[in-house]
């Protein structure tokens, strides 16, 4: 019998999607395919797949009490999520490579025809060091709050739009992966050195490894690529704030108690984004663009069906209100 691709998950079909258009531009560029290796192995497991390991486990939690739906939302995030990371961060290391130009010069005339909101940045992130030191990671901490707290919640309080959240995720990523190169840019701190001097000296490592992928090519990735895998630089677009909001939007939409706290980490993430000069202005607007997108197309292609609604009933008290 002839398989037949529309019978496949969603979600499968964004992965295999995506690791197909990875390995065609990897045959197109002569593009080394890597897997991340010492250090950044570490920083991919601790960063982006031990917290989807710990969704799996409550995904096979929520099976064993007779969740079926949900548990098997979760169980199969978690090798899709990790297929699209893989293709993306691949992907974000070639993108010299790809498309040569870069928009950094366009980017900061108009930090700097904005300056007035770029230094307000600068101290409203100053003003926080009483509560979140420099030291903290709490940009980074932020960001897996939001992704693995809405992954919980919307699971067990609002069990019909789960799905409709993975799939969002999943195509954020890969979007994301594609917004690069568009219109790239390594970032606002070529021109100036942000207001963070701990991420100061992880901007310099990373545009060494940048200059080196640049000036060695192909070659140079085949070797080093691994060890720098999360090391591509990308700034355009946001994708850090545009995840956020893409989580707040859900929580607007479908968990209205999540709001504030997700507001506030939204606001935190966007301010040290810019503060720290990962990001130019610019790059904040796009993102939420993409976000935008990638909950508008999830909506389309993964309609609420009226069985779901008596399947899985919100599994810890009622439903929040949407």
């Amino acid at each position: 019998m002839r398989l037949r691709i529309e019978w496949l998950p969603i979600e499968v079909r964004i992965a295999a999607t995506m690791l197909a258009l990875m390995l065609l531009l990897s045959a197109h560029y002569g593009m080394p395919i890597v897997f991340p290796s010492g250090g950044s192995a570490r920083f991919v497991g601790i960063h982006y797949v031990y917290p989807l390991i710990g969704v799996a486990l409550l995904g096979g939690g929520l099976a064993l009490f007779g969740h079926r739906r949900v548990a098997s939302q979760y169980l199969l995030a978690f090798p899709c999520y990790t297929v699209v990371l893989f293709a993306h961060f691949n992907m974000k290391l070639w993108v010299p490579h790809i498309n040569p130009l870069h928009f950094d010069a366009f980017y900061w005339r108009m930090d700097m025809a904005a300056r007035p909101l770029v230094d307000l940045c600068f101290w409203l992130r100053e003003s926080m060091l009483w509560l979140i030191p420099y030291d903290a990671n709490f940009y980074m901490i932020s960001f897996i709050g939001l992704f693995y707290c809405s992954f919980l919640y919307h699971a067990l309080r609002t069990p019909d739009h789960f799905g409709k959240l993975v799939v969002a995720v999943l195509l954020f990523q890969s979007f994301g992966a594609f917004a690069y190169l568009i219109a790239p840019a390594v970032g606002p701190f070529l021109y100036e050195p942000g207001i963070n001097p701990l991420v100061t000296e992880n901007q310099r490592a990373m545009l060494a490894f940048y200059q080196h992928s640049v000036t060695g090519g192909p070659d140079w990735i085949a070797r080093h690529g691994g060890e720098g895998f999360t090391a591509g630089l990308a700034a355009m677009p946001s994708l850090h704030a545009g995840g956020a909001f893409l989580f707040l939007l859900f929580a607007w939409r479908h968990g209205r108690l999540l709001v504030p706290p997700y507001a506030l980490l939204f606001l935190f993430i966007v301010v040290a984004a810019v503060a720290s000069r990962w990001h130019y202005l610019i790059d904040i607007p796009a993102g939420i663009l993409l976000a935008w997108i990638s909950f508008a197309v999830a909506a389309k292609v993964v309609p609420i069906r009226k069985d779901q609604l008596s399947e899985d009933a919100p599994l810890a008290g009622q439903a929040a209100t949407a």
